[in-house]
């Protein structure tokens, strides 16, 4: 391996990782892939979709590929705003998802991501599991100069190239190590854990009404991790559920929240307990996914290197997958043309940062910039606002002897007892905006 040269080496096989090595291997680059577990997605955990139109930029008609492990085409996407005994629901159901180019698909990270690496593999990507990179390799170009040579893998092997793209995932150790990303403290991360249930399929279809093959996707805030800022949700595979809880990791350790409890309360929860009766647990898994936002994006590239996917901080509410990919897409075209004119320096990487910049995930991320600051100054604002519209909508649905304008009178009250309604104004609009709603 020591005398291996590639034109690039990508370091990571997830979602980024394999789009950029699957494109830039379509473009006849020579590209090695490294995965640091056995297999592409033996590591990886997220809730599990794919949204279609990103996935088509690079893989046009991917439904159509013999062998692609999708779940359940996603006709049923809806958000629950839980309390202890309750729900708001909000969301869209409908039939138009269920057809080509259809909305999104579930997947399970374990079986998509070896299946997508191995595409880039088939395109002529070389493959290497079981490979940590530790640090970057220089050849001297001058006294004071050198340029990046390649990678250096744990036990002392190097693998060559002109290029480096940074695939790494949230914990970007060599993103950091190489001064391109700060480390995130607690309060810029969010940590999950994952259960996959074992369900047949008719139960399935029957509990969360579909038919055939069709999906659904339910997101919850609220009461499944207060008194933290956090998420659960529900996502319906072909014979399985995904369900995931988690919140940010400050504030699981400063409030003595235990990520096991936490998921046990969630599915314990009555509006969650009847989906999942008769399920059987079959793997289990945590994951920490960058949280910092837009304000912690790091340096995206350097003479001879790119960073993508979490190791750049590309998560903008629920989206994280799809952002990944177009941001390997963005790494190809770069490399693409770095490779054109023989030069990897910083100044010519930069059309990849052009990219970013000029993407319609980029704006979403500007414009909720703030949202993670919000959250960890007013930690109880994501459970005081799924409270109060539990409590309204309650007061609202129930059938009693009141006329409306005294019943709606009543409500504004209670609202302006609980806090300022400037401050619970405030509270909805960040929660819109990390919801993924707005």
């Amino acid at each position: 391996m020591g005398n291996d040269r590639y034109d690039v080496v990508v370091v990571g096989a997830g979602p980024a990782g394999s789009s950029a090595a699957l494109l830039m291997a379509n473009n006849n680059l020579s590209v090695a892939m490294l995965e640091r577990g056995p297999y592409p997605g033996s590591k990886n955990m997220s809730g599990g979709t794919i949204a279609s139109m990103p996935f088509q930029e690079i893989l046009p008609e991917y439904w159509n590929i013999d062998g692609i492990p999708l779940e359940r085409k996603i006709v049923s996407d809806e958000l629950w705003m839980l309390d202890n005994d309750s729900a708001v629901k909000m969301g869209f159901s409908g039939k138009k998802f269920g057809y080509a180019p259809y909305n999104k698909f579930s997947i399970l990270r374990y079986k998509f991501d070896k299946w997508y690496a191995d595409q880039a593999v088939a395109a002529g990507a070389k493959l290497f599991n079981n490979c940590l990179a530790i640090d970057l390799v220089y050849h001297k170009t001058g006294l004071l100069s050198k340029k990046v040579d390649g990678v250096v893998l744990e036990g002392g092997d190097i693998i060559h190239a002109d290029l480096v793209v940074l695939a790494e995932g949230s914990s970007a150790a060599l993103t950091q190590k190489i001064g391109l990303r700060q480390r995130l403290n607690p309060a810029d991360m969010t940590l999950y854990v994952k259960e996959v249930l074992e369900l047949p399929s008719g139960k399935i279809e029957e509990r969360f009404s579909l038919e055939g093959d069709e999906g659904a996707v339910i997101g919850m805030v609220g009461y499944p991790t207060s008194p933290a800022i956090g998420k659960g949700g529900i996502w319906t595979n072909k014979d399985s559920l995904s369900i995931v809880v988690g919140a940010y990791l400050n504030q699981i350790v400063n409030k003595g929240l235990n990520p096991l409890q936490l998921m046990e309360r969630f599915k314990s929860h009555p509006m969650i307990k009847k989906l999942i009766e008769g399920a059987k647990p079959i793997k289990y898994l945590a994951h920490t996914i960058p949280k910092g936002g837009f304000k912690k994006i790091p340096t995206l590239v350097d003479d001879g290197v790119i960073v993508v996917g979490d190791a750049a901080e590309m998560i903008s509410g629920r989206r994280g997958i799809d952002l990944a990919m177009i941001t390997g897409k963005f790494a190809a075209e770069a490399a693409a043309q770095a490779c054109a004119l023989d030069d990897y320096s910083r100044e010519t990487l930069s059309s990849y940062v052009k990219r970013i910049k000029g993407s319609f995930f980029y704006e979403n991320m500007r414009k909720g910039k703030n949202v993670e600051e919000y959250f960890n100054t007013y930690q109880d604002s994501d459970f005081l606002i799924t409270k109060a519209m539990n409590d309204l909508a309650f007061k609202y649905f129930k059938q009693d002897l009141e006329n409306n304008k005294i019943r709606l009178r009543k409500m504004i009250e209670e609202l302006k007892n609980m806090q300022p309604l400037q401050k619970t104004g405030k509270d909805l609009l960040y929660g819109l905006q990390n919801w993924e709603v707005w």
